[in-house]
């Protein structure tokens, strides 16, 4: 996989950790309003959302960009190298 692909792919994933502690950020604003549990419940939703979905789109991504750089399966960048952990 080119260089430019892999920092490309790194940009989405930054991008993705990056919403997902804006939403972490706001939940925190709305438990110390006291904003209600239903509406807390929602942005931890959004939460959980947002990096299964980046993990899958990511996953994806980096499945593609080595077929069409003709890289065999197995390269210096996993999937696991996007996924961030909890």
């Amino acid at each position: 996989m080119t260089e430019d692909v892999q920092d490309a792919l790194l940009q989405v994933a930054k991008a993705m950790d990056n919403l997902a502690r804006v939403f972490e950020h706001r939940m925190t604003e709305l438990r110390a309003l006291g904003d209600s549990d239903d509406q807390v419940r929602e942005v931890v939703n959004a939460v959980q959302a947002i990096k299964d979905s980046g993990a899958i789109y990511l996953t994806w991504a980096n499945h593609y960009a080595k077929k069409i750089s003709g890289a065999e399966e197995t390269s210096d960048m996993e999937d696991d190298d996007f996924i961030e952990e909890e």
